[in-house]
């Protein structure tokens, strides 16, 4: 359990590594949690993402499974989906990212 000043601290890092997501580029919840010195939190990287500040402008649709998909739902997966076609990402006919060819590979 993290206590709050850690969960804090650990929010801020998870910010900021998505805020330097490439364009064209995908990461995983796993990749941010390790990123951020954490590497088995990655639900708290999901908590955290479910409760970003309002007006955020952090990339989130950057950023998948493991499984190389989009976790988000309805209107929000519609979104994200058009936002990383549009970077020029593709997604195969199972609706997946190939993680070898968009993954950020830091």
């Amino acid at each position: 359990m993290i206590d709050s000043n850690d969960h804090q601290t650990f929010s801020h890092q998870v910010y900021a590594i998505i805020a330097t997501i490439p364009v064209g580029k995908v990461v995983t919840y796993g990749q941010i949690a390790k990123m951020a010195g954490m590497p088995s939190y990655v639900r708290q990287v999901c908590f955290i993402l479910r409760h970003l500040p309002k007006g955020s402008k952090l990339p989130c649709h950057r950023i998948i499974n493991g499984q190389g998909r989009l976790s988000v739902k309805n209107e929000t997966y519609t979104r994200y989906k058009l936002k990383l076609i549009e970077e020029g990402i593709q997604f195969n006919s199972k609706d997946k990212i190939d993680l070898k060819k968009f993954g950020w590979h830091i």
